[in-house]
């Protein structure tokens, strides 16, 4: 009698439990591929400033993902190797170790970029940049857990023209990080492999960058609908592709590509042989067709290049994300056709926004001015050098911060007061402040702080720009530099929702490690995003 009270018992339990269940939608089963996209330079208002014109895959992402547009990165100097390695990680700088693109190291007395790594050798090219690897990433990548949590059997691939773009991706124990050599096609370094698979060779010999540049690049709609977002094709302070006469519509890229296969990096191109590399992967190394889920994660650098050269008004800029937007929906398509729709989930987000042109604005009305780093280094020093340091000299400046020599705190805070009467400045620190103190402003920088960082740190005033006169650029913790996008897609995940609540892009991974059901990476700080 007694067990068949607890065998109703337990079948009443079962039936409510399940019934719970179903009201809140039941958690799907472990995707066949995750698909981990990141845009290099993709400010959030892009995904709303031309969401009228997307029909494509940046529309998909909206209608039938969860989209997060209040999502900012808490860290500065907001670049392309923190900003992926936090995608990745799932925490700050300060944690991961890539406190920067490039960094100053006092006990090396020179400069270190962020994936450099002199012991291994470049497979695919030549060159000693290709000598390349995850080793300053401090912490496990949730994609480094998932190969953990496989014993191997999950397969991580990792596409960017950027080294830094797929080598934060691919992880430490990643199958393949490949990227861009301008004059083969996608290489990679001897940390990954010892040679070049067969199928990147062919791919190489049927698909190199200067391969994709013929023809011409005119606008994808009408000259009218562009001038409606943008205002006019060519204005002042964009800059020009290399050999261009001018910056307007059409370019013959066939003219100006010849003997420079860079170029595809500034066009819609650079996108696209990203998508045909990727598709070549899923198919060559069957991706998503194991037992275990598989990465592919591509990072789109022309974006970047581009709104560095044009800024964020241009019309060519503009283009590549109407372009942007039919090259991701056919990888989606692609996707669906070989993996069954549904079996995939998807994450897109950007590593860092941008500014807009300081000398721009400025003849908008708006009180701001771009400073060439050739003016601010010396007029630093120059403040600099009229204070009475215990021992005087800067090492260096640069990120937003100064090295100096001087080891005294209160020579650090003569120099902190000083670089403040800068007209360009809006506030400084000394080390021992960001370290200390609850200022949002502070924490951005103690977010990236570490022993090879510098003893005076400071910002430059909102719309003021250290750069040359044409295009963008970014770094800062304002928020055109800290506020991307941040998008899931996949079985499960509700359709056409959206949140505006704060979060953070070193939340994408826990949101990954608790979807795939794998450990959090090693340091990660971040929360897994509320997907239901």
């Amino acid at each position: 009698m007694m067990r068949t009270l607890l065998t109703a018992m337990a079948m009443l339990l079962a039936a409510a439990t399940a019934t719970g269940q179903s009201k809140k939608q039941a958690p799907a089963a472990k995707p066949k591929l995750a698909v981990s996209i990141v845009v290099d330079q993709m400010r959030a208002d892009y995904l709303t400033r031309f969401a009228p014109l997307y029909t494509g895959g940046f529309k998909r992402l909206v209608t039938e993902g969860h989209v997060f547009r209040n999502a900012h990165y808490t860290h500065t100097p907001t670049y392309t190797g923190p900003g992926h390695a936090t995608v990745y990680t799932g925490t700050d700088p300060s944690n991961h170790g890539l406190i920067a693109n490039d960094w100053y190291d006092p006990a090396l007395g020179r400069t270190v970029y962020c994936v450099e790594d002199l012991e291994v050798q470049p497979v695919g090219s030549t060159r000693e940049a290709d000598k390349r690897s995850p080793k300053n990433i401090r912490s496990t990548t949730w994609t480094d857990e998932l190969e953990w949590a496989s014993v191997g059997a999950s397969r991580v691939y990792g596409f960017s023209l950027k080294d830094r773009g797929a080598i934060t991706a691919a992880g430490h124990y990643g199958d393949a990080a490949f990227w861009m050599d301008d004059q083969v096609g996608f290489v990679t370094s001897s940390h990954y492999a010892s040679a070049l698979p067969e199928w990147i060779q062919a791919f190489n010999a049927a698909h190199s960058p200067a391969s994709y540049l013929k023809g011409s690049w005119d606008r994808l709609m009408a000259p009218s609908v562009y001038e409606s977002f943008t205002g006019s094709d060519e204005r002042p302070f964009e800059g020009k592709l290399r050999g261009a006469s001018s910056g307007s519509f059409p370019y013959d890229l066939a003219a100006l590509g010849a003997g420079n296969p860079g170029l595809i990096r500034y066009t819609p191109h650079g996108n696209q042989i990203l998508i045909d590399v990727a598709l070549a992967a899923v198919d060559a190394e069957q991706l998503g067709r194991g037992t275990h889920t598989d990465v592919l994660a591509i990072s789109f650098s022309t974006p970047d290049h581009l709104g560095h050269l044009m800024g964020p008004r241009a019309q060519e800029l503009m283009d590549v994300y109407l372009r942007l937007d039919l090259q991701l929906g056919q990888l989606f398509e692609a996707l669906d056709a070989r993996l069954g729709r549904g079996n995939y989930y998807v994450s897109l987000t950007a590593d860092h926004g941008a500014c807009d042109n300081s000398n721009q604005a400025a003849l908008d009305g708006f009180a701001v001015r771009s400073w060439s780093n050739t003016e601010l280094q010396p007029q630093f020093e120059g403040l600099i050098s009229g204070l009475s340091l215990d021992e005087p000299g800067v090492l260096h400046i640069g990120n937003d911060q100064i090295h100096l020599k001087s080891t005294d705190d209160d020579d650090w805070e003569l120099v902190r007061d000083a670089i403040m009467k800068h007209p360009a400045v809006q506030m400084a620190w000394t080390a021992e402040e960001v370290r200390n103190s609850c200022d949002v402003k502070a924490t951005q920088r103690r977010n990236a702080f570490d022993a090879r960082s510098g003893q005076v740190f400071y910002e430059l005033k909102s719309g003021h720009m250290n750069y040359g006169t044409d295009g963008c650029t970014h770094g800062s913790g304002h928020a055109y530099d800290t506020h991307v996008p941040v998008v899931f897609m996949g079985p499960g995940i509700p359709a056409n929702a959206s949140r505006w609540e704060r979060v953070h892009p070193r939340d994408i991974a826990p949101t990954w490690s608790m979807l795939l059901g794998i450990a959090l990476p090693s340091s990660a700080t971040g929360d897994p995003l509320p997907l239901q």
